[in-house]
C-alpha cells in the first residue's frame, strides 16, 4: 500500500509543479503585451502598460511623449520567459537578457520598470523606471 501511495504523491508533485498561479500568468500577460505593443511600433499602448510613475518618469527623462519615450528606450524583447516571481502586489518576470518588474494596481499589473540587467554596485539598472 506504500507503494501507490508514494507514486499518489510523486504525480501530484509533478502536476503542482507544472502548474503557475492566476497573478503568475496575469504578469507575464502585461509583459507580454508591453513587448507586442513595442513590437508593432505603437508607443501609446505600450505606455498604458506601464505605472504612472513610470510613464511620467519615461516622459521627463526623454523630454518627449511617453508614446515616444518608450519607442526610444530600446527595451528588449528576448523571447520566452525564463522566470515569473510574484511576491503579493509585486513580480518580476526573467528573461534571457532583461528584467522586468510589474506592481498590480486597481486596475491590474502594470509595468513599474523594464530593460533591466543587473548591475554592478546596484541591484539593477533599467531603461524604463517609476514607482
Amino acid at each position: 500500500m506504500r507503494a501507490p501511495a508514494a507514486a499518489t504523491l510523486v504525480v501530484a508533485a509533478v502536476l503542482l509543479a507544472g502548474c503557475s498561479s492566476g497573478n503568475d500568468d496575469a504578469a507575464t500577460r502585461t509583459v507580454e503585451r508591453l513587448h507586442a505593443s513595442l513590437r508593432a511600433g505603437d508607443g501609446a499602448a505600450a505606455c498604458q502598460l506601464l505605472s504612472d510613475e513610470a510613464q511620467q518618469e519615461l516622459a521627463e527623462s526623454k523630454q518627449t511623449s511617453c508614446a515616444e519615450a518608450v519607442i526610444a528606450a530600446g527595451i528588449p524583447d528576448t523571447g520566452r520567459v525564463r522566470d515569473v516571481s510574484v511576491y503579493g502586489t509585486a513580480a518580476q518576470v526573467r528573461y534571457a537578457e532583461d528584467v522586468v518588474f510589474l506592481g498590480e494596481f486597481e486596475d491590474g499589473w502594470r509595468v513599474t520598470a523594464a530593460g533591466c540587467t543587473e548591475a554592478v554596485g546596484a541591484p539593477y539598472d533599467c531603461d524604463v523606471q517609476g514607482g
